[in-house]
């Protein structure tokens, strides 16, 4: 992660400015109150916790990375805009602890935004980051989908790309979601975007 990122950090914003499809549609649906606390998987450069704290003023924010550069990255972009830091942890999502990482006991929402498809356990990832939710407490999810409505040529171009990467579309995000709603009483709803290149999924526990 440190040597695939330490380069990228850079460019990394605009070079996945208009790939990384419906982030801005899932920030506008977090609906935060004041006091709420959000944790961001894999937040990378901070692009989404800058946006999240421009659009939901007083919610309280966490950064969870694997790697420390972008972890700095993210600080250092805060300090440019003016704006309060986030609390920032170095670790993978598998491994998910805020009370540990953050002093936290649970999060109201968690964010994984582009993050779920680079993981080597998805589903665990899902399982833990559900299991620190708090009663009420939701999952968003925005990641690349299973591109079936795209053209083979074209798809089959992408899926090529970002196997380059590691990056994968992973089609157990749905049904883990839907057997944590069986499991734990919640709701899932999710959306097709851009002729299945991106889905938004949102888990609701109850």
């Amino acid at each position: 992660m440190e040597r695939m990122y330490r380069p990228q950090r850079l460019i990394y914003d605009l070079t996945r400015k208009y790939y990384l499809v419906g982030r801005d549609q899932v920030i506008n649906q977090l609906d935060i109150l004041p006091g709420e606390r959000l944790v961001d998987i894999g937040c990378g450069t901070g692009r989404n916790l800058e946006a999240i704290a421009r659009a939901c003023p007083g919610a309280r924010l966490f950064g969870l990375d694997a790697a420390d550069v972008m972890l700095k990255t993210t600080s250092k972009r805060f300090a440019k805009a003016g704006l309060a830091a986030p609390s920032l942890a170095r670790g993978r999502a598998e491994a998910l602890d805020p009370e540990a990482q953050f002093g936290i006991a649970a999060a109201d929402h968690i964010l994984f935004s582009y993050s779920l498809s680079m993981m080597d356990e998805p589903v665990l990832a899902l399982q833990r980051a559900a299991a620190c939710l708090a009663p009420g407490g939701r999952l968003h999810i925005v990641d690349f989908g299973p591109m079936d409505g795209l053209p083979r040529p074209a798809a089959a171009l992408m899926r090529g790309w970002l196997a380059r990467f590691a990056v994968h579309h992973r089609p157990e995000i749905a049904p883990t979601l839907r057997q944590l709603a069986q499991s734990e009483g919640g709701m899932v709803t999710r959306q097709r975007l851009a002729r299945g290149y991106a889905e938004v999924l949102h888990f609701r526990r109850s």
